[in-house]
């Protein structure tokens, strides 16, 4: 992929959309071209687009500051093409997409493309929530349209075939932020605000994945998916994701893990466009737009279908903000988010996703435990001075123990710089599933988990580590104590029971009955 990057940013010389409107949100047309400029955008230059990003802001400051930049020049696009809206010949149904969902290794850049135009078939494209990349022969959802697919991906040996059914075999354009929460309305008014409308938020995807899957509930992980929904596509048999209850007992939706990271960057996106309510009129003052003010917040339950005003004073309250904050660093930046994210804004919006820029913007915005703000030192995820962080732990087949407290030596750290030479960090932060622990602090985590740690430089580059597999479980006397504490209970209880009457037995032994047949019954 990164020799193709290099092939197109050479090769193309083409100019881009002029975005520059006089406006904070566009209300003009894009000028009428097909003139596509395929080349990837470098550092300086989105720099240079954030400049009024100050090291060190966090929070409702850098979220305002963004929201400032975002939407300038930001010009509205077609929900059915996903096009720049009203730009001539460009207003069939999927035009955008056939452009930032290509799978460019499958399908690279032909020379036949170079001259500003772009294939929309015999193309591969990838898809949300499925795992193998789609060919599109004729088109999408288009009667009679024959796809392929790789069953066992990223192995292209086998080649499946599956027909488009017009019920669930079938793309769909989904809102990654649902429209529900803020941008929605009757007649599916959602199609005529910039906020419904947003090719940051809108991904082709599965119906499935879509509609059975997400629909609108927020994303998170599932406590357990033995005892969950799988949902399963009529593409390709694949399990896409499940339904069920997370650790609060709130019914969430988990999809397959190459897409978490990009679901969480679209999500802080739309957070972040759309911080703070805004009426939007033309010169004659008449409203012809708003745009909602939206927030994340953990354990949403709120499912109302909300119009912007409805948002003004109330931010609409979406998500599962731990878990998406852990899949930003879980699934990192790919060359396919950061090409869709320059295809885009050279193309077809003319604003950018800052979290695919600067991934750890995402805990500066959102975490209130981040001390260090908005940083330019990683790029794409990538920091640019070479650096590498590792994390070990030190004695092999260590157990961890809940309620035991955190102990950094026990784990070998190492930070190398470009040329391989070991350098000490200013300072290294440890995470257990994406929430900082400290020395000292107690395990109050059990089962299965991850830890990851981050090094700070002199530059002040941050540094992630990969994650580290790590189990925390009970010490046999833990377990003593807690089989005796129940054993204790048991016979409090007995004694309390055969002390009471005949008459309580009675009710007793009925209430209980009735509860077992009641829970029987939902079985």
């Amino acid at each position: 992929m990164k020799n193709l990057f290099n092939i197109i940013a050479l090769t193309a010389s083409l100019t881009s959309i002029n975005f520059n409107q006089p406006n904070r949100v566009s209300v003009f047309k894009a000028k009428d071209t097909n003139t596509i400029n395929y080349s990837l955008v470098d550092e300086s230059t989105v720099k240079d687009y954030y400049s009024n990003i100050k090291e060190g802001l966090k929070g409702d400051e850098l979220l305002s500051s963004l929201q400032t930049i975002l939407s300038e020049n930001h010009v509205k696009v077609d929900f059915n093409s996903g096009y720049t809206e009203g730009v001539s010949g460009t207003s069939s149904g999927w035009y955008g997409y056939y452009l930032y969902e290509r799978n460019w290794d499958l399908s690279p850049l032909e020379d036949s493309e170079k001259n500003g135009d772009f294939k929309t078939s015999d193309i591969w494209i990838n898809v949300m929530y499925l795992d193998s990349p789609i060919y599109i022969d004729t088109g999408m959802n288009k009667k009679g349209a024959v796809y392929k697919y790789y069953p066992n991906f990223p192995d292209t040996s086998v080649v499946e075939t599956v027909e488009y059914s017009n019920s669930h075999a079938q793309f769909d354009r989904e809102h990654v932020f649902p429209k529900s929460f803020g941008f929605n309305g009757d007649n599916e008014r959602y199609k005529d605000l910039i906020a419904g409308c947003d090719a940051h938020n809108l991904h082709a995807a599965d119906h499935v994945g879509n509609s059975t899957g997400h629909n609108n509930l927020p994303f998170g992980n599932v406590a357990n998916k033995d005892d969950s929904k799988e949902c399963i596509s009529d593409f390709t048999g694949e399990v896409v994701g499940y339904v069920g209850l997370n650790d609060e007992n709130i019914k969430v939706f988990e999809p397959n893990d190459k897409d978490k990271g990009d679901i969480a960057r679209s999500i802080f996106y739309m957070c972040a466009r759309y911080h703070e309510y805004e009426a939007i009129y033309d010169k004659e003052e008449n409203l012809i737009d708003e745009t909602p003010a939206l927030t994340l917040v953990d354990n949403a339950t709120d499912t109302s279908t909300l119009e912007p005003i409805d948002t003004k004073t109330n931010p609409a309250a979406y998500g599962q903000l731990d878990d998406l904050l852990m899949w930003n660093v879980e699934d990192p930046v790919s060359d396919f988010e950061i090409y869709r994210n320059d295809l885009i804004y050279n193309n077809v919006q003319g604003n950018r996703n800052p979290f695919v820029d600067y991934p750890d913007w995402a805990s500066a915005c959102f975490d209130l435990e981040n001390t260090e703000g908005a940083s330019f030192s990683n790029f794409n995820g990538k920091n640019s001075a070479g650096y590498t962080f590792t994390l070990d732990i030190k004695e092999k087949g260590h157990t961890f123990y809940f309620l035991d407290k955190f102990d950094s030596s026990l784990f070998e750290t190492s930070l190398l710089d470009k040329n391989g030479n070991k350098i000490n960090p200013v300072s290294t932060t440890y995470y257990i599933d994406g929430k900082e622990i400290k020395d000292g602090d107690s395990l109050l985590v059990f089962g299965d988990k991850k830890l990851y740690a981050s090094a700070k430089t002199s530059e002040g580059y941050i540094i992630n580590s990969d994650n580290l597999p790590i189990n925390v479980g009970f010490s046999t006397i833990q377990i003593i104590i807690g089989v005796s504490a129940i054993l204790i209970l048991l016979i409090i209880i007995g004694i309390i029971y055969f002390s009471l009457s005949k008459k309580h037995k009675k009710k007793v032994n009925k209430t209980i009955k009735n509860r077992l047949t009641k829970s029987k019954n939902k079985k």
